[in-house]
């Protein structure tokens, strides 16, 4: 053999040899460390002398590939102590960083939730749904629920968040919207439902008159999810208001739906209304929304405001048909008298909540701020402000 031929054999040994050195130890090291955590799915988090963390987290099975869903729930003096026992009860490092959803109990102050954002590796753009008392308990309910159906995470809220008409916050969002000059946030309440009857458990319907749902999502129009036949199901349609304080109250689905239209970035969902046309009621005419575009005016000088919602719709399925083979013409004005009517409806009532809560979650206040600070630091007053409301519908 030759000094060259040897020479190349030398080196290519040398460069086997340092690629092992420097590659299986990080390879073997990262296989430890993903071993030794456990991925969190959903938090929940409860308020009261003692802070309750509660996590639904996934776990490696023997099969190939294959993870199960578990909950396990601590407590600790603070949300940090808590955050630690969490981890020390897996006996793996909980992994916050994927959390999909944190669910938040009903006794929880705004300020644990700053201390969860910058305490802990949950993201600012994680969203939030309310519990309608412990978050413990529906973080187990809705895990009972995704391992019977399928479902892989808090899909429906993100699915929500601009598909489906449900007012949705994130973390940084709530937490903003709490700072701003109005001192008001929202989160959508999800509930677990018994299914009774065949037309809740359907998939995908369009929603109750003047209300809608999403074509398309993982429920009716009331949020509600489930499979024919009846079993449990999930309901998304309250809403939770909160001021700097906690939790002031909930709201029912015409009010949520008011503040959706002006506070939320809904789009492209199904909404529906009654249409009075030739001396006939029409109940359920479906239109798809197509875009949206809301505008706060404020006068200090008259104590007013007034919120403009531009609408555009495509309206959709046999009971439009049905109109617009009458008179294309009529039809079309019917239609949009019949939406806008649903959607002002909505909004008055969303407004009546929020005064009732003594809150701003449609953001009158943040407007008046913005637009008219001196105003706002010497004279507003919310309980003064005659807030009036216009919808105009355009047909596509």
């Amino acid at each position: 053999m030759t000094t060259q031929k040897k020479l190349l054999i030398y080196k290519i040994l040398i460069f086997v040899f340092a690629f092992i050195v420097a590659f299986l130890p990080t390879t073997v090291s990262r296989s430890r460390e993903v071993n030794s955590r456990v991925i969190v799915e959903i938090l929940g988090i409860d308020g009261g002398e003692e802070i309750g963390v509660t996590a639904q987290y996934v776990m490696p099975t023997g099969a190939q590939g294959a993870t199960s869903k578990d909950t396990v729930s601590v407590k600790g003096k603070t949300l940090q102590e808590a955050v630690e026992a969490l981890s020390t009860a897996l006996g793996r490092r909980a992994e916050l960083g994927h959390c999909s959803m944190v669910i938040v109990g009903e006794n929880v102050e705004p300020e644990l939730l700053g201390t969860l954002m910058t305490a802990t590796d949950v993201t600012a753009d994680v969203y939030l749904a309310a519990a309608e008392s412990k978050a413990e308990e529906l973080v187990g309910q809705l895990t009972d629920f995704m391992k019977k159906t399928g479902a892989t995470d808090a899909d429906f809220i993100a699915y929500g968040a601009k598909k489906s008409h449900v007012a949705t916050n994130t973390l940084l969002g709530f937490l903003c919207d709490i700072g701003s000059a109005s001192q008001s946030s929202f989160m959508p309440v999800v509930t677990m439902i018994e299914n009774s009857d065949k037309q809740s458990a359907q998939s995908g319907g369009d929603g109750g008159e003047g209300g809608g749902g999403s074509e398309g999502s993982q429920g009716d129009g009331s949020g509600k999810q489930g499979g024919e036949g009846g079993g449990t199901g999930m309901n998304v349609e309250k809403l939770a208001l909160y001021s700097s304080d906690g939790r002031l109250g909930v709201i029912d689905k015409d009010a949520a739906r008011g503040v959706a239209w002006v506070s939320s970035p809904i789009e492209k969902g199904i909404v529906t209304a009654t249409v009075q046309a030739d001396g006939e009621t029409v109940a359920e005419v479906s239109a798809r929304l197509l875009k949206k575009h809301v505008d706060i005016k404020t006068d200090a000088k008259t104590n007013s405001a007034k919120i403009k919602v531009r609408a555009i719709i495509e309206p959709r399925g046999d009971k439009f048909n049905k109109l617009d083979a009458k008179n294309s013409a009529a039809a079309s004005k019917a239609i949009k008298d019949g939406f806008s009517k649903a959607i002002e409806s909505e909004l008055r009532a969303a407004k009546e909540s929020a005064d009732r809560y003594g809150c701003d979650p449609l953001f009158v206040g943040k407007t008046f701020y913005r637009y008219s600070p001196d105003y706002f630091e010497k004279l507003y007053n919310a309980n003064n402000i005659d807030v009036s409301f216009e919808v105009e519908i355009v047909i596509k």
